[in-house]
């Protein structure tokens, strides 16, 4: 579901500084962080996780993007001294959920507290407890074997993203990449943007969101009594189109509306969604 990109060299931290959301400088001391990644128009390409590696920085993308991100931020290198790399194919990450996962994750001394980030060797896991507690571990397989970590029920795809939904968590994928700020996308609620750390791509933009005040289009989550729901899909309001499909996971459902219809119904596909506070 997601991949990652190795960002290496002595002017890494300089150069993702001048590319992300988030401060980048904090990565030595908080391990794992939250980010994004925007066009100087201020539209998310991706969404990202940070990782302290040990000779580089990890940026967590999902994976239909990962070939598009790396490509891309290549073009920004200029003269610095950044390595874009991909890992070896033994990188991998997972989540669970379980009462047993989370009983291995201790006894590996692994286990965050509730919202935080725990670090052993290398292997980074963050925990989730926005909604269903979920903890999303990150790594090499020799890693995991180390750390004697075999978990017999890993999140299926389907249902890790169903959780992430439940956790108020946007993916932008290829399907949806340059096209909501992230203000629309709550980033700013998730604390992956930094709003004094200085000047980096659609700053601009995103600067003067927060400065002007809510932002009046927002991520709001969704069940609806249909299946076909697709990214992309759009929300209605008495026929009049107001929204648009971000993710979806079988009746769940993220979605951009305006925040004054956040306690109404909408209809979609010829179903309605309902909204979920």
């Amino acid at each position: 579901m997601y991949q990652l990109i190795q960002i290496g060299g002595s002017d890494a931290c300089d150069f993702l500084q001048g590319q992300l959301t988030q401060d980048v400088a904090k990565l030595a001391a908080s391990t794992s962080l939250p980010a994004a990644w925007c066009n100087p128009k201020g539209r998310v390409i991706t969404v990202l996780r940070l990782l302290a590696l040990p000779d580089s920085i990890g940026l967590v993308v999902p994976g239909s993007l990962a070939d598009g991100v790396a490509n891309k931020l290549g073009m920004y290198r200029f003269r610095s001294k950044v390595s874009i790399e991909r890992p070896p194919d033994d990188w991998t990450c997972m989540a669970v959920s379980d009462p047993r996962a989370f009983d291995l994750l201790e006894g590996a001394r692994l286990l965050p507290g509730a919202n935080a980030v725990a670090s052993g060797g290398a292997l980074i896991a963050v925990d989730y407890s926005v909604a269903d507690r979920f903890v999303e571990i990150f790594g090499s397989d020799r890693a995991f074997s180390d750390a004697g970590l075999r978990f017999n029920s890993p999140l299926p795809d389907a249902a890790w993203r169903g959780m992430r939904i439940r956790a108020g968590l946007a993916d932008i994928t290829s399907a949806n990449s340059e096209k909501y700020t992230p203000h629309m996308l709550n980033l700013d609620r998730v604390g992956a943007i930094s709003f004094n750390k200085g000047c980096y791509t659609g700053q601009e933009v995103v600067a003067r969101t927060e400065n002007l005040g809510e932002s009046k289009r927002r991520l709001m989550r969704y069940r609806c009594d249909a299946r076909d729901i697709a990214i992309g899909d759009k929300l209605a309001d008495g026929g009049r189109d107001v929204g648009t499909v971000v993710n979806v996971a079988g009746n769940e459902l993220l979605a951009v509306t305006p925040v004054d219809m956040h306690d109404r119904s909408l209809s979609i596909n010829a179903a309605t969604a309902h909204p979920i506070q």
